[in-house]
């Protein structure tokens, strides 16, 4: 089966990591896109489109402010996770995701990929401060993330977490006064999206429907 996945480079490293080479063409578009889902919808919808001679379609973003709402493709079918964003779908799934949420809401989740490609919450204040200047800058971080006091670091099974990210990790928390903490993550649901899988919270979305919140919402295979 001809394979095409588009996703975000959040998740670029772990598919890479997964995905068998002979068998799935991978495009990966810029982290910034999130700031813009619109401009994304626009720009998943043209790939889609472009790629209408493949067997299956694959998407790695959840639903990303809604982002995959009304995307159709005419001709091939997709799967499409029905996680809130990518960190469930690093963690495996929504009910894990929800879970930890519920213990800590104040908790800040980073991935290899998030630290990578990702605006991170002091990449932000630098681009305020430069902009508004220290003491604007400062008011407008504490109003975003005031309210966190955890940077949770998911460590991708089979991955190296060079001590690199670390450092990056160890300089946003120290900065924002957060403590942090590491959990595993749980490659089982991406790898089910790599592998063109039906499972739990994957869902299946036949040629020219489109997607609907509905699909988010019911979480299984239609």
């Amino acid at each position: 089966m001809k394979i095409k996945l588009i996703g975000c480079h959040s998740t670029m490293n772990e598919v890479k990591a997964l995905k068998n080479d002979g068998l799935m063409d991978c495009e990966f578009l810029d982290f910034n896109y999130h700031a813009l889902p619109a401009e994304l919808h626009k720009k998943i919808q043209e790939i889609i489109d472009a790629s209408q001679d493949y067997d299956l379609i694959v998407l790695t973003y959840g639903r990303c402010s809604n982002t995959l709402v009304d995307l159709v493709s005419p001709a091939v079918p997709m799967l499409i996770p029905t996680t809130h964003d990518c960190i469930g779908l690093l963690m495996g799934s929504n009910a894990r995701y929800l879970e930890l949420f519920c213990k800590n809401t104040r908790t800040y989740f980073f991935s290899q990929g998030w630290l990578d490609y990702g605006r991170t919450p002091y990449d932000e204040y630098l681009e305020y401060v430069e902009k508004y200047g220290e003491k604007k800058a400062g008011k407008i971080i504490q109003a975003l993330y005031g309210h966190y006091n955890k940077a949770m670091l998911i460590k991708s099974v089979g991955m190296e977490m060079p001590d690199s990210y670390y450092g990056k990790l160890q300089k946003i928390a120290d900065f924002f006064g957060w403590e942090i903490e590491e959990m595993e993550g749980d490659a089982g649901l991406l790898n089910a999206l790599v592998r063109g899988e039906k499972l739990e919270d994957v869902v299946f979305i036949e040629p020219g429907q489109p997607v609907t919140l509905k699909h988010f919402a019911e979480g299984e295979p239609t």
